[in-house]
């Protein structure tokens, strides 16, 4: 299966590679361009400039990737290109965005009304929830395309085509508030497809998916462009992924354009990429790494990359031995799992949960060391949020037990555990509730609520969580960035000894995930001990910091090992909906699935034949 998968996205990018046209006109949409001209635009009349010089052309037919660090830019481009700004979002906007399809006059959709510009440039948003307003999944896809008075023949045709794309046909009766982050996020990009627009602007559009659900989507978008004719605009951190199946990536930093090539050139010098904060794809590190054996471009693919080391050997163990380091040397970890062994501070046993009839965990049992640092995987819907509730006292489980450090977990009574157990939610804004980041570190100490022994000063937690200079903002005036470690800053005010952090790096770009894991590193330095169950489809992180891997499937355990041995288990990991790291998936093929695999390029590279080094 994985080689299917891999040999997909190879045919799929063939033409790229080969110099050969692989748009057909099967289907496709008349020939169209997108010109954004942002001289410049400011939130607030005299502000900082948010984006400044932009020229920006986007043709039917081509998927055009935009990548940058938080605060780039990014998002605010792609208002622009979709009309809301400066239709819906005030500031101070000068230039102009123009729609041109072939053999016609341009048109400037900053003059047009909002529902018009929408037919030629759909938009879906990073945070799904801003954009689904109805109940039901199949009412949701509809909306649009029933606004435009279409026959309803042709609405339901287009409800089924749209959720079919996306993996969804299962969820079209169900109730929104029933889905997942992932499975919302697939309801929206639906719901975007139905219009039928000729251009689509997706941000962040795979943030919630795992990622083999980020694979599923990115073929569809793919197909949109290179089959239907239309044009996709994804604004992506998650580069790995989508190189394979771009045309064009675009870098922004500080509100400008500084990249804007295909993907073989756009990547080098990887430099550009980290000075811009941006984490470039493992496959072209790797390939600057070993210019003698990638002379003719970075590889995009497993494929390509193993293919241009035929013959090159690798050692097929000794992966940490490597670099002189365990599971996770990087932030002093006890490394291949031996934390396990210690007290339990998080443990349930034989639990099982039905909502509605539908079983979301089968007879799980878990156990998290006190200080263990265990990352849970796996596809959207498998259960790993309802785990993580029912360790907290979220959800009553229907049988088994948990408990914390020693004590029963009491479904609804979650101030039981909350002095000793922190749980960060997947959308950090439904844990900001106050006017000020003083008021949010405050709100402990000056509501009384239990904390654990020695809870520090607001301002040192201030200090350390790097806000201490914004204490008068407002929540909503911080990035995105701010907000989450606000919102931990929040949890570290009861000094608790554990944390459940529920997809914490959702939305983050590589320096802020990477900053915030940091500040979790420097908080069990500082506490001598902190235990840490990660929710998670970020490998990268996983490779980088979890003594633990524990793969879900349909509400089971399928996999619980340390990182370098769970991701030398490509087929396992696929049936869970999760890819192993590249540079972890290329040296499993070049050694022949040994029994661990390298999780850093460093690491990849220092394994390899002494010649090649």
């Amino acid at each position: 299966m994985i080689a299917e998968e891999e040999s997909a996205i190879r045919d799929l990018h063939a033409g790229l590679v080969g110099g050969i046209d692989t748009r057909t006109t099967a289907g496709a949409q008349p020939s169209a361009t997108l010109r954004a001209v942002v001289e410049e635009f400011a939130y607030e009349p005299g502000g900082r400039p948010v984006l400044s010089g932009i020229d920006l052309t986007i043709r039917t037919g081509e998927l055009v990737v935009v990548a940058g660090q938080s605060g780039s830019g990014k998002s605010t481009l792609a208002l622009a290109m979709a009309g809301l700004i400066p239709h819906r979002i005030a500031g101070d906007f000068r230039g102009d965005v123009t729609w041109q399809a072939a053999g016609c006059e341009p048109v400037d959709l900053t003059e047009l009304p909002l529902h018009e510009t929408a037919q030629h440039v759909g938009i879906t948003f990073q945070n799904p929830e801003y954009q689904l307003i109805q109940y039901q999944v199949d009412a949701e896809v509809a909306f649009g395309p029933e606004n435009l008075a279409l026959p309803h023949a042709e609405v339901v045709a287009r409800v089924n085509d749209s959720l079919a794309m996306v993996g969804a046909q299962a969820l079209a009766g169900s109730a929104i508030s029933s889905l997942s982050g992932g499975q919302k996020q697939r309801v929206a990009i639906a719901a975007a497809l139905a219009m039928a627009p000729p251009l689509l602007v997706l941000d962040e559009p795979t943030s919630d998916l795992d990622p083999v659900g980020t694979d599923e989507v990115l073929k569809v978008l793919h197909e949109l462009c290179h089959v239907r004719g239309r044009g996709v605009v994804i604004i992506e951190h998650k580069l790995d992924e989508v190189a394979p199946y771009a045309d064009r990536v675009v870098l922004m930093t500080g509100g400008r354009i500084v990249v804007d090539d295909h993907p073989r050139r756009a990547f080098l010098p990887t430099s550009r990429w980290r000075e811009a904060g941006v984490r470039p794809p493992e496959l072209v590190t790797l390939s600057e790494r070993l210019p003698d054996y990638f002379d003719d471009g970075p590889p995009l693919t497993i494929d390509e990359a193993a293919a241009r080391l035929t013959g090159v050997h690798v050692a097929a163990e000794g992966a940490a031995e490597a670099v002189g380091q365990g599971a996770v040397g990087a932030v002093g970890a006890v490394g291949q799992g031996a934390a396990s062994a210690g007290r339990a501070a998080l443990e349930a046993v034989g639990v099982s949960v039905s909502f509605k009839g539908k079983r979301a965990l089968r007879d799980v049992s878990l156990r998290v060391a006190d200080g263990e640092w265990v990352a849970v995987i796996g596809a959207n819907g498998s259960g790993k949020t309802t785990l993580g509730s029912v360790l907290m006292g979220f959800v009553a489980p229907d049988s088994g037990t948990a408990t914390c450090f020693g004590r029963p977990v009491e479904a609804g009574r979650i101030p039981r555990q909350a002095d000793r157990v922190g749980y960060l939610f997947q959308n950090v804004d439904d844990m900001i509730f106050n006017d000020s980041v003083a008021a949010e570190l405050e709100f402990t100490r000056r509501h009384h609520v239990p904390t654990g022994p020695d809870a520090p000063e607001p301002g040192e937690v201030a200090a350390l969580i790097g806000l201490a200079e914004r204490m008068d903002a407002h929540p909503y005036a911080l990035s995105g960035g701010e907000r989450q470690r606000l919102a931990l800053g929040a949890l570290l005010t009861r000094a608790p000894r554990a944390l459940i952090l529920d997809e914490p790096t959702t939305g983050l770009d590589e320096a802020h995930a990477t900053a915030l894991f940091d500040l979790l590193t420097r908080v069990r330095t500082s506490l001598g001990s902190l235990t840490c169950l990660l929710i998670t489809h970020d490998m990268r992180l996983v490779a980088r910091f979890a003594d633990r891997v524990v793969a879900m499937r349909e509400g089971e355990i399928m996999l619980d090992t340390v990182p370098r041995r769970a991701f030398a288990k490509p087929d396992v990991l696929y049936g869970c909906g999760v890819r192993a790291p590249a540079v972890s998936a290329l040296h499993s093929r070049l050694a022949g699935q040994p029994a661990e695999v390298a999780i850093s390029v460093p690491e990849l590279i220092r394994l390899l034949a002494p010649s090649l080094r």
